[in-house]
């Protein structure tokens, strides 16, 4: 999806990340390859899928707090996102 809101971003004359800034989800091998590099979420899908195994295989009761699981994320800085200039960053 980035990939084609980028090619159309091109299209429309806009330039990532000099007039836009662009960050895509899931950090496919391909995002380092466009131009500019696609900043991107990571997902933990090897770490998503043992977990959706355990739920199933364990079947924890409904309401137990047992049936959801939080799973860590984290952002893959690259080139598609222009820094913030003045003012304060929180």
């Amino acid at each position: 999806m980035a990939s084609g809101a980028l090619a159309a971003l091109r299209e429309k004359g806009l330039s990532v990340p000099d007039d836009i800034s662009l960050v895509g989800y899931d950090n496919i091998p391909v995002a380092q390859e466009l131009s500019p590099p696609l900043t991107t979420v990571y997902m933990p899908h090897e770490e998503m899928g043992k977990a959706a195994v355990r739920l199933a295989v364990e079947r924890p009761a409904p309401g137990s707090g047992r049936e959801r699981q939080l799973l860590g994320t984290h952002i893959v800085i690259r080139t598609s996102v222009r820094p913030l200039t003045g003012g304060s960053q929180a």
